[in-house]
Order: C-alpha cells, then structure tokens, then sequence
C-alpha cells in the first residue's frame, strides 16, 4: 500500500499537466485596490468578505473524476489574493497548465470576479475552453453566451460531475458536443442547449474524498490553492450533505422547491445513500480529524434514513464532532438518537425570525413553544452547543420586530448562557434570482433593483459600502433601514456573551461589532488527530500563543 501510494504521488507530480482546473475567483476582482464597507456580509459564514471558500461542488468534481484518470487540480484564485497582496495575478494564471478552465458561479456574489478571471484567462490563453458552473450560471445561461464572448460553455444543473466527463473527453479528442448532457454553448453564432438530464439519478455519483483532496495538495507540492477559506487552518471544519434539492419553499431561498423545479431542472429531493454520506466522514476522520458539518436535515430525511446513519455511525466507530442543521423543530426522541450514536455533536436551526407571522411569511411553519423545546431538548441530551440564526430584511418584517429578536435571544442566552448563540444578520448582498422573493417580489413586499446578470455586476462593481450593493429593500424597510438596524442588532446580539472582548471595531466596516468567526464553530478547540496533519497543530499551537501574548 505504501508503495502504491508513492507511485502515485510520483506518477502525479511528473505529469503537471491537469485536464481541468476549477477556479474559484473573489466576490470583486480588484478588492485588493479599493476601499470598501464590508459591513457584516460575511459575519455568519466561515470565510471573509472576499467569500473565498469554494463550494463543495469542487471536492464532488474531483472525488468522481481523478480515480477514473483524470487530472484536477483547485485553484482557490481568491484566497491567494487575500493572503498575499502582492500576487500578481495575471501572472498566476498564466502559471497554470489546463486542458480546460473551470470557474464557479455558484453564488451570485461571485459575479464580479468570476467574470473578470475569466476575461484575463481568455486573453492570456484564448485556445483554452472556459466553463461557467453552478446554480447562477445555469440561472443566467442565456445571458451569459449572449454578451459575454469570452465564456465558452455553461454547464447547467446542480449535479453535473458526470457530464464533465463527456465534456473533457470531447474536448480533447476534439468530438462532437452535442453528445455532451446539459452543456450550453455557441456554435455558428447560435446558442445551442444540449439535452438536460434531470439530476435526480446521479446522486450517487456525488462523494467528497477529503484522501483525495490532500493527495492532490501533496502532487502539486502545494496546498494553499486547495484551502477553503483563510482561516481554515485555526479552524478546521469539513462538510459533507445529505441531500440535493429542498421540500420547502422558503420565500428568500434560491435552493427552495420552487427554484428548483422551475430554474434547475430538479423535480424532487435527492437523498444521498447513507453509505457515501459515511464514506465521506470517514475520509474526513482518517486524513484530517477535524469536526464535521453535515448539510441536510437528518430528521427530515425519515426515520429510515437516519436510523442507518446513526447505526453506521456506530459500526464505523466515527468520533469527530459533528454540526447539524435542523430546518424544523423536531421530537425529542431525534436528540436522544443523536446523543447515543454520536460523540460530540452540536446543533443549528434558521427561524429567521421571533415573531411567528413574520416567520411564516418567510415560509417556516412553526411556533416559538416549538423553538424553545428544541432548545431544552438539545441541551438535556448533551448537545456541544446551539446556533439559532435571524435574519435583516425579511418580508413583512418591521423595526420593532429585529429589536424583538434581540429580546428573545437575550431571555434564552440569560437561560442557557454561552450554549446557545444567537446571531443576526442581513440578507446581502443579494436576494437569490430564483427565489420566490425574487420572481414573485411584489407578492411578497420587495423592491428589487438588479434583474440581469450584468446588473448584478454593475452593483458590485460601483459600490462603495454593502449598503450600495444590496439588490433590493423591502415596503417596510429601505436599504438604509436594513444598514441601521443590521449595525445596533448586530452589536446588541454579540453584547449578549459573556466575554465582550468578542465586539471590537473593525476597519472599512460599517458594522463595529462583529461575531467572532469561533462562535461558527467549535473546531479550534479540538485537536486534530492524524499523524499527517501535525503540521496543522503545529501552526494552530504558535496562532494562539500569540492570539494571548497579543
């Protein structure tokens, strides 16, 4: 096994040349040369306002493509420029050997950026195909191959790694495209939209081998391109996710039922076999050992579901502290499940808002006794924490209702102290182009100024604070309204810790309290476990050394 390992180590690192690169660019692809209020857009994820974290999708890609001989390699483009001011970007992509680029516009956020790396890839080499993907792209196709000529293909749908087998093989052997499921392309000035195969059937070709992952960090001798976001080494987490598609609609939601169905060509719920989903954790607990975040509601799955996923849990002996995400309140019995079948665990849950009437206007059907249950049933059964999350800039939604969720964030942190963090932030910069609130705007109270792709661009590119950028306001809030109170929530939630060294000022922000991103996660207090990650421990040890001297 060792010398197999090696072989292919070698094998990889003589042969540079990758079949595909995926890039993940920067929300504003010159954020390095302007002076910008952030404000708190990124306070409720674990990466910056540069939103460097690739999506997961990136893993997937790899994880179907490389044993069956394909070279991929990720270029997280974004967090280069953020950790190194000088890079010289032109330069790093003209560093880089592809049959075919791959760029991700998964989240609209990512316009700006994602459309200027591949206007710069494009000129630096113009006999290179470059690929747009993600639930954006697809929502935008049409625009895209009409105005932006520097695009080659847009890749449609939320599961598309075994299309891009046929795409690679195509464009390599220089084969006919129209073979190629779901590819969107130009071909004698027409748009051609090839056959779209419907998603529901390939889950279980969707896994995340985190072995793969760094195995590709080791051929390339480099890893900093593969790091999901900047602070990842101090505080690692993993995802893996049960699911692709929803049963909700929920109104502000661009993966809702309705999105699905009527923008990305997904009819129903997809639910993963619960022996990839384990296969993914336990590539995560035997290379890396770091906690875990499970997308999906486990509970919502049935009660087939997660019986097999808490037994295999158990049979595998998995240990690593796990996130988990709720969409509903759930039965008591759920936690008393997950305390006997898990070692540590914690629990998330998105009411948006306090106020029910709100609540359910946003799409989320249940009350505050609900809630609080939930509460008492994750702390009885020895949760590690809970995060509960509301949201700025809700339908319906009014001043004296964010001050309300203060107050009821304030009674239950009084209750449970520290265990239960509550947060609150705005919807920005953008409403999601799919979403009910979207499509459906004047129903719902929403004034919505950005329609195109190219308006959504323009946004970012003339905004001088996140106020400017934000796609929208509401008949009940205006975008300077949201900007307040996002600011005096903001502060009055983190005030609610008990260590209030959390609030600290922050340049280019207009928010001067901010979450510290360890109360997203827990996982810089727990050491990583395998023998190849000591240098991780290594470097977390000298961080917070410092982090106290200073």
């Amino acid at each position: 096994m060792f010398f197999q390992t090696n072989a292919y180590i070698l094998f990889c690192i003589i042969s540079r040349v990758n079949d595909l690169i995926l890039i993940h660019a920067p929300t504003i692809y010159d954020f390095r040369e302007r002076e910008i209020n952030y404000g708190p857009v990124s306070d409720l994820v674990p990466s910056t306002p540069v939103f460097e974290m690739y999506p997961i999708g990136f893993l997937s890609i790899m994880s179907n493509l490389c044993p069956d001989g394909y070279k991929i390699k990720i270029e997280n483009i974004a967090l280069e420029m953020l950790i190194n001011k000088k890079m010289n970007v032109e330069k790093k992509l003209s560093s880089l050997e592809s049959e075919i680029f791959g760029i991700d516009l998964h989240w609209l956020p990512h316009v700006h950026g994602a459309i200027n790396i591949a206007k710069m890839l494009k000129k630096i080499r113009p006999d290179v195909p470059v690929i747009l993907g993600g639930l954006s792209a697809t929502y935008f196709h049409n625009e895209i191959m009409k105005e932006l000529p520097f695009i080659d293909y847009v890749m449609l749908g939320d599961t598309t790694e075994p299309f891009f087998k046929d795409f690679i093989d195509a464009i390599e052997e220089k084969r006919d495209l129209s073979n190629v499921p779901n590819l969107v392309y130009r071909e004698n000035g027409k748009i051609k939209i090839n056959k779209v195969i419907n998603p529901e059937k390939y889950i279980d070709k969707v896994k995340l081998n985190y072995k793969l992952l760094i195995k590709n960090c080791i051929k390339n001798l480099e890893i900093i391109p593969s790091i999901p976001y900047s602070t990842w080494m101090k505080s690692s987490t993993a995802m893996t996710f049960i699911q692709k598609g929803c049963h909700h609609n929920c109104v502000l939601c661009g993966g809702s039922k309705y999105a699905y169905k009527n923008f990305y060509y997904r009819n129903f719920v997809s639910y993963r076999p619960v022996k990839n989903v384990i296969e993914d954790i336990k590539s995560v607990e035997e290379s890396l050992g770091i906690p875990i975040y499970v997308s999906g509601d486990i509970y919502q799955a049935g009660p087939k579901y997660r019986e097999e996923f808490f037994k295999l849990i158990k049979e595998n002996n998995i240990d690593s502290p796990m996130l988990f995400e709720i969409f509903n309140p759930t039965q008591e019995e759920f936690y008393k499940d997950m305390e006997k079948s898990t070692g540590m665990y914690a629990m998330e849950i998105s009411p948006e808002s306090s106020n029910e009437f709100v609540r359910a206007w946003c799409g989320r059907y249940y009350t505050n006794f609900a809630l609080e249950k939930n509460m008492e049933y994750a702390k009885k059964h020895n949760a590690g924490k809970m995060d509960i999350f509301f949201s700025i800039g809700l339908t319906h939604q009014k001043k004296e209702n964010v001050f309300e969720d203060v107050q009821f964030a304030k009674k239950y942190h009084d209750m449970y102290n520290d265990w239960v963090h509550f947060f609150t932030s705005p919807i920005s910069p953008f409403i999601d182009p799919g979403s009910l609130a979207f499509e459906l705007n004047e129903k719902f109270g929403y004034r919505i100024f950005a329609r195109t792709l190219m308006d959504h661009y323009n946004l970012l590119d003339k905004a001088k604070s996140w106020i400017d950028a934000l796609n929208y306001e509401t008949i009940w809030l205006s975008k300077n309204d949201i900007g307040n109170l996002s600011i005096e929530a903001g502060k009055n939630m983190a005030l609610l810790r008990s260590n209030n060294s959390n609030i600290k000022e922050r340049k280019n922000s207009l928010l001067p309290a901010i979450f510290e991103k360890s109360e997203l996660m827990w996982s810089d207090k727990t050491n990583i476990k395998t023998p190849m990650s000591f240098f991780v421990n290594t470097y977390r040890g000298i961080y917070f050394r410092l982090k106290i001297r200073s």
